[in-house]
C-alpha cells in the first residue's frame, strides 16, 4: 500500500470512528428536537345544512377521521358548524341539524370544544324569540365563551358575534372583562391559544378584493389584543373567511384556518382546499401547525 493510500485509509477509519461515536448530523438534530406534548385539530366552517347539500355529512366524517389518524387528542371547532341562522321559524329543523353535527363528532370518541359562528345562530328557543341567537348553540355545544386547560396550555374560546350599532361584530366589554379575569387566573407564563370565529386580523378582502368589510373582522380587535399581549398568548385561531391565512404581528400569530367545507362543499375556495389545521405544542411550549387537505372530492348527489 502506498503512503497516499495509507493516509486515505486512516482518514476513512477516523471518520468512521467519529460517526459511530457522534451519530450522523441528522440524528443529532433529531435528538435535539423537543418532543411534542400536545396535538389537537382545529376544524372550522363545516356548514352542515338541512338537506345535506354537497354531502357534508360524509365530508365531516372524513375530516374527523383525518384528525384522529394524525394523532389529535381533542377537537376544537372554529364556528359555522351548521347553517341554522336562516331557517326562520323551523325550530325543530334547526335543533335537529345541530344534533346531527354533535352526533357525527361524538362518533370519533374524542373530546370536542366548540366556537360559535354567525351561521350557528338561531333566533328562537323553545318557541320564544332569542334576540342574539346564542341559546340554541349553547344547548348543543355548551357556553358560547369559555376556557379550558390541557397539559399546561390554556385555551380560550371567544364569542365574536356581539352586535355593534353599525352592524359589525364585537367581543364586547362584558366578555372582555371575563377574558381579563380568566387570563389573570392562569398567570403570565402559561401559554395561551385562542379561538374566535370572526377574525381579529385578516387581510383577505384588502388583498383579494381591494376593500375592507366590517363584517369580516371584529371591531374591538385592539381591545382584545391588548389583553392577550399582556399574557403569554401564542396563537389566535380564526374562521369565517374560508381561506388559509397566516399573519404574524410582532410575536403573536393569527391563523385563519381555511374550511372543512372549502367553497361550501362545492370544491376549493380560491386556492384553499377542504381542510383542517393540525396544531402541535412541544415540551418547550412552542406551537406549530399544518393545514391538512383531508382528501375530500366533490361528488354529485343523485
Amino acid at each position: 500500500m502506498t503512503r497516499k493510500n495509507i493516509l486515505k485509509g486512516s482518514a476513512i477509519s477516523c471518520l468512521t470512528f467519529l460517526l459511530a461515536a457522534c451519530g450522523t448530523p441528522g440524528e443529532e438534530r433529531k435528538a435535539a428536537e423537543p418532543a411534542t406534548k400536545l396535538t389537537f385539530a382545529y376544524l372550522t366552517d363545516v356548514h352542515l345544512n338541512k338537506d345535506n347539500s354537497g354531502n357534508g355529512n360524509e365530508g365531516l366524517r372524513k375530516a374527523l377521521k383525518a384528525a384522529a389518524d394524525n394523532g389529535a387528542e381533542f377537537l376544537l371547532f372554529g364556528g359555522d358548524n351548521a347553517d341554522t341562522d336562516a331557517l326562520g321559524d323551523a325550530e325543530t329543523t334547526a335543533d335537529t341539524l345541530h344534533a346531527r353535527f354533535t352526533r357525527l363528532v361524538e362518533e370519533t370518541g374524542l373530546p370536542a370544544y366548540y366556537t360559535i359562528g354567525n351561521h350557528d345562530r338561531y333566533y328562537r328557543f323553545e318557541g320564544q324569540p332569542d334576540t342574539l341567537g346564542f341559546r340554541m348553540f349553547e344547548k348543543h355545544y355548551g357556553p358560547s365563551h369559555r376556557s379550558f386547560t390541557r397539559k399546561g396550555v390554556h385555551f380560550v374560546i371567544l364569542n365574536s358575534l356581539y352586535p355593534e350599532d353599525n352592524g359589525g361584530y364585537n367581543v364586547g366589554n362584558k366578555q372582555l372583562e371575563w377574558l381579563k379575569a380568566d387570563l389573570d387566573s392562569v398567570g403570565k407564563q402559561t401559554p395561551v391559544i385562542v379561538s374566535t370565529h370572526v377574525p381579529m386580523l385578516s387581510l383577505y378582502y384588502p388583498v383579494v378584493e381591494g376593500s375592507m368589510k366590517a363584517l369580516d373582522m371584529i371591531n374591538d380587535t385592539k381591545d382584545v389584543v391588548d389583553v392577550l399581549k399582556d399574557h403569554n398568548t401564542q396563537l389566535v385561531l380564526q374562521g369565517h373567511q374560508h381561506i388559509y391565512e397566516q399573519i404574524q404581528e410582532r410575536d403573536l400569530w393569527f391563523v385563519t384556518a381555511g374550511a372543512v367545507s372549502a367553497y361550501w362543499w362545492k370544491g376549493p375556495f380560491l386556492t384553499t382546499e377542504e381542510g383542517l389545521l393540525l396544531v402541535k405544542v412541544d415540551e418547550n411550549n412552542r406551537v406549530s401547525w399544518e393545514y391538512l387537505d383531508y382528501g375530500w372530492e366533490v361528488k354529485e348527489q343523485e
